[in-house]
């Protein structure tokens, strides 16, 4: 990844705001059958342009046991659908991305048997593995490692520790690997996530910083879940 990205300004994060959810979102004009970008993974190309995404869930009585999620730009259009799929003695992650053509874009795969560590690989149809995705156990900070494919750390993202901050409105920083500069932003309000990252950064680190929000919902959502099923000390 070129170092100019960790050099630009971040984005101006005072400027977000969020509104309740509609019930629905207007579709982008992306389709997914765009030409092919020399060097962009297939179905990625919609996120060349993009510094600024959000995702919200949707609640489907097909999904079952899984999540449905909708990415939609900075126009509020949806550019793809998420789906997190939950089966018996499957993967303990496993969430696809789809255009809006409902051709898969990318693939969120975590196979440990245990929960002693947790690796996730970003995967893209036909292109393969383009990074992975690792929690670093901390009390006091939740701290993911966004790596290539050779397991070379390219971003940090840091935030509020899951045993303080997992109910409320939650921030996390995208970090260069040296914490010196942040290049990105993953905010949580109201059930919606919003995901800021520098125009030019490489689309790969992008699609990168999407799938942690993706799994940093998962992890919450878990946490929540936990907390809120534990027997009463009282």
């Amino acid at each position: 990844m070129p170092n100019k990205s960790y050099q630009d300004p971040p984005p101006d994060y005072n400027a977000i705001t969020t509104t309740a959810p509609p019930e629905s979102y207007p579709i982008s004009s992306y389709t997914g059958e765009s030409a092919l970008v020399k060097g962009v993974p297939p179905g990625l190309q919609s996120l060349l342009q993009m510094n600024q995404i959000s995702m919200q869930e949707k609640f489907t009585v097909a999904q079952g046991w899984g999540r449905s999620f909708d990415v939609l730009d900075q126009m509020g259009q949806r550019m793809y659908q998420a789906n997190q799929y939950v089966q018996c003695c499957g993967p303990m992650y496993d969430l696809k991305v789809r255009d809006n053509a409902g051709q898969d874009v990318m693939a969120l795969l975590e196979s440990r048997a245990c929960r002693c560590s947790h690796l996730v690989e970003v995967i893209v149809p036909s292109y393969g593995i383009v990074g992975l995705i690792t929690l670093n156990w901390n009390t006091f900070v939740t701290h993911l490692s966004i790596m290539n494919p050779s397991k070379e750390v390219i971003l940090l993202i840091l935030g509020p520790s899951f045993q303080t901050a997992i109910f409320g409105n939650v921030t996390f920083e995208v970090k260069s690997r040296d914490e010196q500069h942040v290049v990105g932003m993953i905010k949580g309000e109201a059930n919606q996530y919003t995901v800021t990252f520098p125009m030019d950064m490489e689309v790969t680190m992008k699609a990168m910083i999407m799938a942690s929000c993706f799994f940093l919902d998962s992890l919450i959502n878990d946490k929540r879940r936990y907390v809120a099923t534990r027997p009463s000390n009282d």
